[in-house]
């Protein structure tokens, strides 16, 4: 399906062709460079855009790729100057044809980075083992995806949506969103550029919150609610190296459940991993001395993890995020929306957060797009598809997280599967097949789900066993 009918300011500027195959999935199959410029330094700054993008992550800078593809004018405010660090290394299959639609998958592939074919799960203390193969899920055409040091894959990203056609301002902070006089319609920002001393005003007919944890907007908007079954802390540091499997298996993400809480190991490609620890929030907050001696006598006590790391070097300081399970209350409105992890975050433990963030900027682009070429402003009633299909894939991975810290769910996981397709429909979750799952995939999650139950009825007849403190969570004793 071709789109030719121009924006209502814009008749005189070329147009991309668009095809939409199925909701939220674009192919750019012409290119527009002619949104404001890659140098933002070397252009006058913008009073007036289509679109204003609040933060240069992921989300943000797919959304400005997007968006001046498709020939709207589109300016990134990041606070920070990249490259800088940030969490979240480990990306799902179905980043993949993401990268693919926005023109970025061969600098990708060109970086050299370690390509992700599976995951592989222990239970400490136990024999337990689950290997998860991406190819073997009910979709095969998702068999890999990548592991990323964020620096870096951050700044491509952003870099990438500068030479689209966004302009884009970094250590530049967002100081204000600004409404119209009934206080309803987002009209812009005020923004403070490094080495100013007054914010500048911006008129935009779209402003989006690609803030991250930071969830700028959301302050605005009645604030965010923490998941009460997801409090949770963790805490990192990258190493030089670890003991790693032979061959493709050596670039899989490494999670070890353990009855306070579970371990992650990423590799990367020049050798080194990240590791990190998530623990009940009041663990962390309970605990005797800094954040690394509790990061480093939790490794001692976790024999896999400490046996993987033997003879290896940390390089970086122990970092932590502590309570990071939230979700903001109103993600879109007239005029604005909230993407990635300014409207969500759920769990590391599926490593969600970049798929959730650019699915949803991919989605956010397409309302956009179609409102502005339709009738020259965005409405809440445009996103009303962007808001289903994205609160449905969080749902649907939300009951995944969650059942992660229940013991009969975990022991579900860890217990070969009665029917080979659940199996299957489980490895399609954690690829990230969440955002249109066919009704194969959605009748064999159903069946998961029923094994689980199943599973819990088998754990109140004859206990838990190993899972008797599963990640940390014991439930209240009931009265005699």
């Amino acid at each position: 399906m071709q789109i030719t009918r121009p924006l209502p300011d814009e008749q005189r500027r070329k147009r991309s062709v668009v095809s939409l195959v199925r909701p939220g999935a674009w192919i750019i199959t012409g290119v527009s460079m002619n949104g404001l410029g890659p140098d933002a330094s070397s252009r006058a700054f913008p009073t007036e855009v289509d679109a204003v993008v609040c933060g240069g992550g992921p989300g943000g800078s797919t959304f400005a790729t997007l968006m001046a593809r498709m020939g709207h004018r589109v300016v990134v405010f990041e606070r920070d100057r990249f490259p800088r660090f940030h969490i979240g290394e480990s990306l799902l299959p179905w980043n993949v044809p993401v990268f693919e639609r926005i023109g970025v998958l061969s600098k990708l592939k060109a970086a050299g980075l370690q390509v992700k074919c599976g995951a592989r799960f222990y239970h400490q203390g136990s024999s337990l083992a689950r290997p998860v193969l991406f190819a073997n899920g009910i979709d095969s055409d998702h068999p890999s995806s990548f592991q990323v040091k964020r620096a870096e894959f951050d700044a491509l990203l952003l870099n990438h949506a500068r030479e689209s056609g966004a302009t884009v301002f970094e250590e530049a902070h967002v100081t204000e969103v600004l409404f119209s006089a009934a206080g309803k319609r987002a009209r812009g920002v005020k923004v403070l550029l490094k080495g100013e001393c007054e914010p500048r005003a911006v008129d935009a007919k779209v402003v989006v919150d690609a803030t991250g944890r930071d969830a700028f907007l959301s302050r605005q908007l009645g604030g965010r609610r923490c998941d009460p079954l997801l409090d949770r802390s963790a805490a990192f540091a990258h190493y030089d190296t670890f003991r790693r499997a032979e061959g493709p298996a050596g670039g899989d993400i490494v999670i070890v459940t353990t009855p306070d809480g579970w371990w992650w190991l990423i590799p990367f490609s020049d050798g080194s991993v990240s590791v990190g620890i998530v623990m009940p929030s009041q663990q962390f907050r309970e605990r005797q001395g800094s954040v690394e001696r509790l990061f480093e006598a939790s490794i001692f006590a976790t024999p896999e993890v400490r046996d993987l790391l033997a003879g290896s070097r940390r390089t970086t300081e122990v970092r932590a995020i502590a309570d990071y399970s939230y979700r903001t209350l109103r993600i879109s409105g007239d005029g604005f929306c909230l993407v990635g992890d300014a409207a969500c975050f759920l769990d590391p433990v599926f490593s969600t957060g970049v798929l959730l963030a650019m699915q949803s900027a991919e989605l956010a682009a397409s309302s956009v797009d179609r409102a502005l070429r339709r009738k020259g402003r965005v409405d809440a009633v445009d996103f009303r598809g962007f808001e289903r299909t994205y609160r449905g894939a969080i749902r649907r991975f939300e009951r995944f997280v969650h059942g992660f810290y229940e013991p009969h769910v975990l022991e579900t996981f860890y217990t070969p599967a009665p029917n080979p397709w659940i199996e299957r429909a489980v490895t399609t979750v954690l690829c990230g097949g969440v955002f249109s799952p066919g009704l194969k995939a959605r009748f064999w999650m159903f069946a998961f789900h029923g094994c689980t139950a199943f599973m819990r009825v088998q754990q109140t007849l004859r206990g838990r066993g190993v899972f008797e403190r599963a990640m940390g969570i014991l439930e209240p004793e009931k009265a005699p």
